[in-house]
This record gives C-alpha cells, sequence and structure tokens, in this order.
C-alpha cells in the first residue's frame, strides 16, 4: 500500500475482485439503478447493509451515516487536526468516522461548532466531501449548465468542485442523466455509486458499466475490448462503448449477444435500433441501441442488464457479466416425427451459450440443477451418430440419415448445467427463450433456420431463410448491399503482403477489419496459392486462369460479371512477339508466365526445371536456370519475373540487356477498365438467363454433377450486390450448380457467378459466421470483404 496525492493510501485493485462472484446479492436492490454499483461495494467489504439483508437504496443518508461509509471505502490519510464537534459526544456510535473524515479533508462542521449527524446530506455536499477528500485538482473549465439541466441551482461556491467531480467520472445520475438534483437530500443508492467511482478514480474499483454515469467524451466509440466473460467464463467476443457526450452505452458484437448470452434477433428495418428476444412475452421485445464500429455493430445491453440482474465491469480488454444465481426447475423432453424438443424451466432469466458442432450439441446455463433432476437423464454409452464420412458432410454432398438423436445428457456443477446431446446428419439446432415462467427451448429439427431479415447498416441487410424450388427448402443465408450507400466492396486474402497462404473467413475478415463478405475463388490446398482472378484497385494480385466466371465493379456501384480472360503480349527489343496468359497464379502449364511484386517479394517455383528472367525497369537483368522447387527468387520491386515452362525455346529472345514492352488486354474487354475484379466460376446467370457451363470454364464433367454447399455472389437490376450462402435441402443434398442459379434468381440476379462452394462456404457479419458452426467451415484463400 502506498500514499498518493489524493489524500488517502492506495492499493491497487487486485484481480480477485473478478474472481468473488459468490457474494449473496441484498434482496432489495434487484433491477436498481444504483445495483452494479451496491454490488460492486459489497464485493469488495465496503458495504454490509442491514441485518435483514436489505441495503434500502431509496433511504436517504445521514452526515454521520456518510461519514461511516467513506471511512469504510478509503485508508484516511491525516491533514489536519481533528476539533471536537459539540454535539459529538465521544460514545457516539459514528464519533470515529466523524473524526476520521475531518481529519482526513472529506467533511467539515458548520461555523457554530455542531456536525449535525443526524441531518440528510445533500448530493452536493456527497460531491463536495470527495472532490476535497481526494484532493481532486481542477481540469478544464466547463459549463455545468450545458452539461445539466439544472446547472444554474449549483452555488457559486461548489461550480469549481462539481466541474471537477464530473470531470473526473464522480457525478451518477439516475433515471435522468443530465439532472443533477445538487440539493436534493442523497439516498443511500446515489451515495454508493458515488462512493464506488471515486474508488474507480483511484484505480481501487473497476469500471462500471453504467449508463448513468456522467462521463464527458466526444461522441462516438471511446472504448473497445477483445474478450466477454460471464461468470467467470471468457470468450473471444467484441464489446464496446460509446457516448452521446455525457452519457455512455455499453454494448457487445452481435455474435456476443447471441453466442455468449443466448438472445435472439429479430427482424427490423431500423438500423439504429436491434429488437431482442430475450426471455421476454410473447410479442414484445428489447428493443437494443446500436453502434457500428468498423468492422463490429455494437448492441447495447444497458436495458437489459437489469432484467437479469446483471453486474458488469471492464476488466482491460474483457467485459465482464456477473449474474444472480437461477434454479432449473425442471426438464421436459418431447418427441415428435423429427422434432425432438426440449424444455428447460428456470427461476428467472440466465445467460445461456449453445455450443453447436457437426455430431453435437450442448447448452451450458448459468443455473444451478438438482442432482435428482440431473439423474433422470444420465450418461450412457452411447455411440456417435452414423453421419457417414465427416468430410463429405462439411461438404454438402451427402444427404442427410434417417437416424434420430440420442437422449440427452445433464450434467451439473456448483453454478451451471450442462445440456448435451447428438446431431444425426440433418439435423440442427432451433432455441427460443420464453417468458411467463422462463423458459429455454431447445429443438431438434431438420427444418432449424429462423427467416430473418435485418437492417444492419443504411445499404446493408442480413437476410436468411427456406427457399422453395421444384418442391425441395434450401436454407439460404444472404446479404444484400448497396454500393453507392457509403460501403465499398473490395477484395481480401489471408496475408497481406504476399499472395500464398488459407486461414478461416473468420480470421481473413477481421485482419482487413472488413464489416463482414463472402469466401471468394479457388485455391491450390496443397501449396496455398490462388487459381483465380483477385483484382484491388487495379493492381493483379492474382490472374484470371481458363475462362473462368468473374465479377468486376468499381467504386461508382458499377457491377460487371463474364467469363474472363487475360492475355499480356511481350514485345522484345529485337520485334519478337510472345503471349503471357497466366500472371501471379498458382495455375500451371507450358508457357511464359509473369510475377510481380504484388505476388509477394518472393517467386518459388512450381514445377521443376524453370527457367526465370528477371526484369528490371522494362529491361533484361538476369536469366536465373533454377535448380530445384525450392530455390526463391527475389521479384523486383520495379519489375517482375517471367517464368519459362517447358518453352526453352523462347528464352534466347530475354537475353541480359534487352529492353522489353508489354501489353495488355481482356476478354470481356470492358474488364480491364475496373479497379477490382474476384474470380470463381462457373458463371451462372448472365443477362437474366442460366448460362451454367462447367466445363467451358475448366472444370470437368463431375464438379458441374455434383450436389454440394454452395456460394456465390450476383447483382440485381438496381445494383445491389447479393452474396448467398445455400446448404443442404431438408431432407437432401445441397444445391446443383443450375439449382443455385434458379435461387439467385429468386432473390432478383440478373448476373451471378459461383464461388468456391462445400467447406468453404463462409458468410462473415459483424465477426460473426452466420451460415455454419466454425469447426465444419475450411481455411480459405481469399474472399470479398464490405467496408464502411
Amino acid at each position: 500500500m502506498k500514499e498518493l496525492k489524493y489524500g488517502v493510501k492506495v492499493s491497487p485493485l487486485r484481480s480477485q475482485y473478478f474472481m468473488n462472484n459468490t457474494v449473496a446479492s441484498f434482496t432489495d436492490i434487484s433491477q436498481h439503478c444504483a445495483y452494479p454499483f451496491i454490488q460492486g461495494l459489497q464485493r469488495q467489504g465496503v458495504v454490509s447493509g442491514f441485518k435483514d439483508r436489505t441495503f434500502r437504496p431509496d433511504q436517504t443518508m445521514t452526515r454521520a451515516e456518510f461519514a461511516s461509509i467513506v471511512q469504510a471505502a478509503f485508508s484516511l490519510v491525516p491533514q489536519r487536526e481533528y476539533v471536537p464537534f459539540t454535539d459529538v459526544p465521544a460514545d457516539f456510535w459514528a464519533a470515529e468516522a466523524i473524526r476520521n473524515t475531518f481529519r482526513s479533508r472529506f467533511i467539515s462542521g458548520f461555523p457554530d461548532g455542531r456536525f449535525l449527524a443526524g441531518e440528510n446530506i445533500s448530493r452536493l455536499h456527497v460531491l463536495l466531501a470527495l472532490v476535497s477528500g481526494l484532493q481532486m485538482q481542477a481540469g478544464a473549465s466547463v459549463s455545468l449548465t450545458a452539461i445539466y439541466k439544472d446547472g444554474g441551482n449549483i452555488p457559486n461556491y461548489a461550480q469549481q468542485a462539481i466541474a471537477t467531480a464530473t470531470q473526473n467520472g464522480l457525478v451518477v445520475n439516475a433515471p435522468t442523466i443530465d439532472i443533477l438534483n445538487p440539493n436534493r437530500p442523497a439516498t443511500r443508492g446515489e451515495v454508493a455509486a458515488c462512493i464506488y467511482q471515486a474508488r474507480v478514480f483511484l484505480n481501487q474499483s473497476p469500471i462500471v458499466a453504467s449508463p448513468y454515469i456522467v462521463e464527458l467524451a466526444n461522441p462516438g466509440v471511446i472504448r473497445r475490448g477483445t474478450h466477454l466473460s460471464v461468470n467467470g467464463r471468457t470468450w473471444r467476443a467484441a464489446w464496446g462503448q460509446w457516448s452521446s457526450g455525457i452519457c455512455t452505452y455499453t454494448g457487445v458484437s452481435d455474435k456476443g449477444a447471441i453466442l455468449v448470452l443466448g438472445m435472439e434477433l429479430l427482424n427490423t428495418d431500423d438500423v439504429n435500433v436491434q429488437p431482442v428476444k430475450w426471455f421476454s412475452t410473447i410479442g414484445k421485445s428489447y428493443r437494443m441501441k446500436t453502434q457500428l464500429d468498423r468492422e463490429y455493430r455494437y448492441l447495447n445491453l444497458d436495458d437489459i442488464a437489469p432484467v437479469g440482474n446483471w453486474e458488469m465491469v471492464i476488466d482491460n480488454q474483457t467485459l465482464r457479466i456477473f449474474s444472480v444465481p437461477t434454479k432449473v426447475e425442471d426438464i421436459t423432453v418431447n418427441e415428435n416425427d423429427d422434432i425432438c424438443r426440449i424444455e428447460i424451466q428456470l427461476s428467472q432469466a440466465t445467460p445461456w451459450e449453445l455450443y453447436e458442432q457437426s455430431r453435437e450439441w450442448e447448452v451450458v446455463l448459468d443455473a444451478i440443477a438438482a442432482a435428482s433432476l440431473a439423474n433422470r437423464f444420465p450418461e450412457t454409452a452411447t455411440t456417435p451418430p452414423k453421419s457417414g464420412n465427416q468430410e463429405q458432410q462439411n461438404e454438402g454432398e451427402t444427404s442427410g440419415s434417417s437416424e434420430k438423436p440420442s437422449p440427452i445428457v445433464v450434467r451439473i456443477s456448483a453454478t451451471q448445467t450442462v445440456i448435451k446431446g447428438t446431431l444425426p446428419d440433418g439435423y440442427r439446432v432451433r432455441t427460443q427463450t420464453l417468458h411467463n415462467r422462463d423458459r429455454l427451448v431447445i429443438e431438434l429439427r431438420r427444418d432449424a433456420l429462423v427467416e430473418q431479415s435485418i437492417l444492419v447498416y443504411p445499404g446493408l441487410r442480413s437476410r436468411q431463410q427456406y427457399l422453395t424450388l421444384e418442391g425441395d427448402k434450401f436454407p439460404a443465408v444472404w446479404l444484400t448491399i448497396t454500393p453507392r450507400s457509403g460501403l465499398s466492396i473490395a477484395p481480401i486474402w489471408t496475408e497481406t503482403n504476399q499472395m500464398r497462404g488459407t486461414n478461416s473467413f473468420l480470421a481473413i475478415t477481421k485482419t482487413w477489419s472488413s464489416l463482414g463478405g463472402i469466401n471468394g475463388g479457388y485455391f491450390n490446398r496443397n501449396n496455398l496459392l490462388p487459381l483465380g482472378v483477385i483484382r484491388k484497385d487495379n493492381k493483379w494480385f492474382s490472374g484470371p486462369i481458363l475462362n473462368r466466371g468473374a465479377m468486376a465493379w468499381d467504386n461508382n456501384g458499377r457491377v460487371r460479371m463474364g467469363r474472363l480472360k487475360l492475355v499480356e503480349t511481350l514485345v522484345s527489343s529485337t520485334g519478337q512477339r510472345f503471349e503471357v496468359d497466366l500472371l501471379n497464379t498458382g495455375y500451371v502449364k507450358a508457357g511464359i508466365a509473369r510475377y510481380t511484386s504484388e505476388w509477394g517479394a518472393n517467386y518459388l517455383p512450381l514445377t521443376l526445371n524453370e527457367i526465370v528472367v528477371v526484369v528490371s525497369g522494362d529491361q533484361v537483368t538476369r536469366q536465373i536456370e533454377l535448380p530445384d522447387d525450392q530455390t526463391p527468387t527475389a521479384i523486383p520491386t520495379n519489375g517482375y519475373l517471367l517464368v519459362f515452362r517447358s518453352f526453352r525455346s523462347a528464352v534466347s529472345a530475354f537475353g541480359v540487356g534487352s529492353r522489353l514492352t508489354i501489353t495488355a488486354t481482356t476478354t470481356p474487354s470492358e474488364f480491364i477498365d475496373f479497379p477490382h475484379i474476384m474470380g470463381g466460376g462457373p458463371l451462372l446467370v448472365q443477362n437474366r438467363n442460366i448460362v451454367v457451363n462447367a466445363e467451358a470454364e475448366g472444370f470437368n464433367y463431375w464438379f458441374g454433377q455434383q450436389l454440394a454447399i454452395r456460394s456465390a455472389v450476383g447483382v440485381t437490376a438496381t445494383g445491389e450486390v447479393l452474396m448467398m450462402t445455400v446448404h443442404n435441402r431438408v431432407n437432401g443434398a445441397g444445391p446443383s450448380l443450375t439449382e443455385m442459379a434458379k435461387l439467385m434468381q429468386q432473390l432478383g440476379a440478373i448476373d451471378a457467378i459461383n464461388l468456391d462452394g462445400g467447406s468453404s462456404t463462409s458468410l462473415v457479419l459483424g465477426g460473426h459466421l452466420l451460415n455454419r458452426t466454425p469447426d465444419t467451415a475450411a481455411r480459405v484463400h481469399n474472399g470479398l470483404g464490405i467496408f464502411i
């Protein structure tokens, strides 16, 4: 413990604070606006309340009681001699606290020598006491009447101190943040809030997330974090705090709300409000404010936290939520046809998480169940679902199973209940929460997708629903983007400084700070190099191959799709002309390939017996006959490499010192004028017509006939870009290429191309993989990113 300039002894915040989640809450602070402050002080042993386990937060506080709580909250350091008050006898219950708080300059008496211990203390004098005792230094001048509607009621002698208290985060106003009520008697809850904030100022308590703390800041996001913790269990999920100028809101990403807290996002056409169902009455929802921040959208938790009796505190990069203990009162299971329904009855609403993998599911509840209840659902020696080849299942090449889910298993611990079961091929999990007896309902079913339409940002909508085609129901998840609405689309890939590498598409969107997007074109899974066109900002990072389908676009909303071919023509100083139709690609064939610095710092041979010609400033500087396929060659930043494969006869035309010129043309010719291009294939729809021809784009016959999970990108007649994923039809396999084309037409696409589907199929928004569970998604090379 060390003594600092604040007039009290300050010890650092101990990490044990975050581990102490067993403190029983007072019985009368539930849903009170001062709940997190009172709970925090109780957690740290500052307050203990009354013998009947109440705190009485709305009861006014006397000056003696204030002295007592100040003494309990701070390690007081004497600053002056005590002058006994005429009305505080030595045996008065608060005499010691009054003496110590006077000596440390927190409180003073009245000119006539009295203390008036039984008088109520005003909100004004609570703040004056804390500013004085903590010896807070005045900051820049602020206008109190601009902050508080009743700022004119602050006496002149107190204005500087109140400004200092405001600037240092001591002021907590509820229910209206811009009403100070300086001269009203302070309640016990209000004093607890101010005391807690004073401890935050001293770094003796963690930051509480509360919309009632007056915090002066520029409007916008003021804090960001990477992890969300609920009752001690931690996940990687983004959260943020944003300011209106004086009020700070706290929110979590969509991923955190859905996967960690168990919330269901409902339809909305308002980008500023996200309706959420969380143990809500039928027909009603919580309307959560939203805040967009680069690649995330935050949903405000401030209105829903009191419902769950949550205490939210900030621990560096982690937002920690503590909830009160809940009981599992009953679990029932009903099976009907292809649906297994599990209903969990709870004593009150509580956070819960769903872990859904390819063959298993698990729900974790922050609730305690009796052993007798768990014994009804014992662990038995069950065999995993007979779902066939796991890789084929992830690709969408299987057509479901007649198998039914196995009986559930219930496990209990001191603080939580775990319910788990199996997922035969074709089954997914659907969940919902209900009010009027708080319940969580879990359904295992083949048609688990819930229809949803959410306007995330002006011009960006997230949708999911079943699309019906010739009697089959296909689960489709897609994004609709209007590029002219302040949004842009750009190619993204794994490594920003080279073209080799793969990662999950979730990770790729994070690398590029993208709001979301869809996986892109093909790549070689062995050497991790692209097999299709990637053009960004007029630079060819990877060239087109095999006349495959591609999408081209600019920053003004123009989009074109077609089968793309790029031909470069090299002209030597002797006038000889050579065609180069491979540029920055992992695709290999006999002839000349060109590699620029967009490929990376070095070129590593893709075949044996390659000959490399180094060109710098349009002049040949070296010829290298590579000894093997492991020797890299540096790519000049002001030139390129020409790689000759099975074309030794042409090398002599590129002698050292010879000068070269190069021209390029594309088919269709207009593609060369677009700054951005992403390849896939085959082309699905062109000019409203289905034009699927896989073999014409270098795919084999069986690829064209395959049924699989798919991803595609298209454009509507009004210029909206569609990014869609489609998984297995109900009781069947994924769509064929022709079926995918028809589904894109259902969404209004007049042009569309297929992307690298199967296990690569990934649609991301706000750090959340929308279309599948992460463990079933393969690593990919590239994709289309959405940016604000």
